[in-house]
């Protein structure tokens, strides 16, 4: 070895040089190899009697020097290898003599061209016949695979081609008798594509290509327009879909199933949950996870299995989002694009555009009025299909709701009428976090949008506002929104957001309605201008015991109002109330003269021989007098007019 290479070597020893060539994390004693398909760590980066040197100890038994990886990653002969690394180590060429780096292989012989179509020309009749019986396809997708020249023999071993960017073939990953496999030499590790991806609309991505063809044999995607497939030949590689789909594309993602002693004890992650992550993270597109039942461990051993096109289309209906599409900071559209858009499924969820799918709502109320319970009411409603509050839903959906009112005990007092078996797989509800609703905390934030990543809920409430918002300044108001938005997805898919929020109190003389409640949102300016639909709910009355509400949509941008309505509280949810007296609701104060008298009061109770419960002698004095609620609940007030003859003991009214 002469002087030149000692000082190269010196100034850019072998993990140097790997980590320039960013093989950083293969430069170890144990590693996966970087040039083959390595599961078992077989490959060691050490310093001995020789200097620096790496040995492949698994199926492709690579070995040598700084100047064999640099003959390996560059593709180059060892002479252009040796003057490469001089340059790269910064050291002047002198003269080498020829001689040639440790390597444990015989010198390079010259390049034979590469050819794949006699390749694919020795896959004959009976290869095609034996790969269709050994993975279970169809002996019609074999033949397609050899007609578009997918499939052959490189050193009587199936072999499947290695593209460029130009889309030429330029080598083969094929699969050694011992199951382990191998890229020809010079031939780096590069995604195998069935399809248009130009066009495409619909990309399936997996990890193997005995996975890619079952999928192809049985949905027929090989040969479906607006539909392609990506091979990224292990879950090492899942970064290889990178800048290859179109933004407004959707992924399904095939993972197989990894087990549990895989897992990577610094990540917790299994191989294949790498690769769905990675490929969440690389596709720039709508990414959904496709399962696959747990007793097979891939796609292809699931279709040996029995499984059917009707299987993976189940399949593809029970995935998960995993990565939603982005988007652009600022989009433009002509009028004719505004006029004929088309709405995704699904996302208007209630009413007449009162909650939709990414928009704001508001459900405003005086406190205890039951405006906690009405967020409860909406979660049953999207379980079950059922109305809210009058308002049809359209579809089932999901509820998250995040609360800071309700200790555990009065939620379970909350569900227990209902029929929670049935609600499980929809609702979500948080007791109180230990530190209140802190979304100006990181970690916070990072945890709930972890989990509105796993339960995909289609609405999500928060309750109540003022547990968000540290003051009902605008300034406050708006900052809270912000964090809050933070969190959850954005865009048209993105799940609704319900605030729960509460109203100020009225004058003695307001008895507010219709588009007027509005005004009574406490931070009216910014709840009131958010959100795209307001809801307010009012007590009927002033009667403690008076379990009726009156609910109203306030606003609604897109879409009418809807009619007020009136409920009561029963069965722990809402009953509506058939007959309501909507002018003594609108006007309380109308009739108050005083109509009731002593006299009245006494036929009522019987000159102190009846006892009767505050709603009994309410409803007797209307009926005896025809006074309105308001008056005589006055009537029976024990420190009103009365006061020297009523007295009240333990809910039960005595006359004396």
């Amino acid at each position: 070895m002469n002087d030149d290479i000692i000082e190269a070597k010196r100034r850019l020893p072998l993990p140097k040089l790997m980590e320039r060539y960013d093989l950083g994390k293969h430069a170890k004693k144990s590693a996966r190899c970087p040039w083959h398909d390595d599961k078992s760590s077989s490959f060691s980066v050490w310093e001995g009697d020789k200097g620096w040197q790496f040995k492949c100890h698994g199926s492709c038994g690579v070995g040598g020097d700084e100047i064999t990886c640099v003959e390996i990653v560059e593709k180059l002969s060892n002479a252009d290898a040796t003057k490469r690394f001089l340059e790269l180590a910064g050291v002047k060429r002198g003269n080498t003599n020829g001689t040639r780096s440790a390597t444990t292989g015989p010198a390079a012989k010259p390049a034979q061209p590469f050819d794949w179509k006699a390749c694919v020309a020795s896959f004959a009749d009976d290869h095609v016949a034996r790969l269709g019986e050994w993975r279970g396809y169809s002996a019609a997708f074999c033949s397609w695979l050899r007609e578009r020249g997918l499939v052959g023999l490189y050193d009587k071993c199936i072999a499947f081609p290695v593209h460029n960017d130009d889309g030429e073939v330029v080598g083969a990953h094929y699969r050694l008798k011992d199951g382990s496999w191998l890229y020809t030499k010079g031939t780096r590790t590069a995604a195998l594509v069935i399809g248009d991806l130009a066009t495409a609309n619909q990309v399936h991505v997996l990890e193997s290509q005995w996975d890619t063809f079952e999928i192809c044999d049985k949905l027929h995607a090989h040969e479906t327009d607006g539909v392609a497939v990506i091979v990224t030949r292990g879950a090492a590689n899942g970064a290889l879909v990178a800048g290859r789909i179109r933004p407004d594309a959707e992924v399904f993602a095939w993972a197989q199933n990894d087990p549990e002693n895989k897992r990577d004890a610094k990540s917790g992650k299994t191989p294949a949950e790498k690769w769905l992550a990675t490929v969440a993270n690389s596709a720039g597109a709508l990414v959904r996870s496709v399962p696959t039942p747990a007793e097979h461990k891939d796609v292809n051993d699931w279709g040996r299995a029995g499984a059917t096109a009707d299987d993976y289309l189940a399949a593809i209906g029970a995935s998960k989002i995993i990565a939603r599409r982005p988007r652009p900071l600022i989009e433009f559209r002509s009028p004719s694009q505004l006029k004929g858009f088309v709405p995704p499924p699904g996302t208007v969820l209630v009413g007449d555009c009162h909650i939709v799918r990414g928009a704001v709502f508001v459900i405003g109320g005086a406190p205890g009025v039951g405006k906690s319970r009405g967020g409860v009411a909406l979660a049953v409603a999207g379980a079950t299909g059922r109305d809210w509050f009058g308002f049809k839903v359209h579809r089932k959906f999901k509820t998250l709701i995040i609360q800071n009112e309700n200790g555990e005990f009065r939620l379970s007092k909350e569900f227990a009428d209902l029929d929670c078996e049935t609600l499980d797989p929809w609702v979500r509800v948080c007791p109180p976090p230990p530190f209140g609703l802190c979304f100006d905390r990181e970690e916070f934030r990072a945890l709930l949008a972890r989990i509105i990543a796993e339960f995909q809920p289609d609405i999500i409430l928060l309750d109540p506002w003022n547990a968000v918002a540290g003051d009902d300044k605008a300034k406050d108001y708006l900052a809270a929104f912000e964090l809050v938005r933070s969190v959850i997805p954005a865009g048209d898919d993105a799940p609704a957001l319900g605030i729960v929020a509460h109203t100020r109190k009225p004058k003695s003389d307001e008895r507010a309605s219709g588009r007027a409640l509005l005004n009574l949102l406490a931070g009216s300016y910014v709840l009131g201008s958010v959100p795209r639909c307001v809801f307010v709910m009012q007590a009927a009355s002033d009667d403690p015991e008076d379990r009726r509400v009156v609910w109203t949509c306030c606003k609604n941008n897109d879409g009418d109002l809807g009619a007020r309505s009136a409920w009561e509280r029963a069965n722990g949810l809402f009953a509506a109330v058939e007959e309501f007296d909507w002018d003594e609701f609108d006007n309380p104060n109308k009739d108050d003269r005083v109509t009731i008298t002593e006299a009245d009061m006494e036929t009522v109770f019987e000159k102190g021989a009846k006892q009767l419960t505050r709603p009994d002698a309410r409803d007797a004095l209307m009926k005896l007098t025809g006074a309105r609620r308001s008056a005589a609940y006055a009537a029976l007030d024990t420190k009103g007019r009365f006061a020297s003859h009523l007295s009240e003991s333990q809910g039960v009214l005595s006359w004396k």
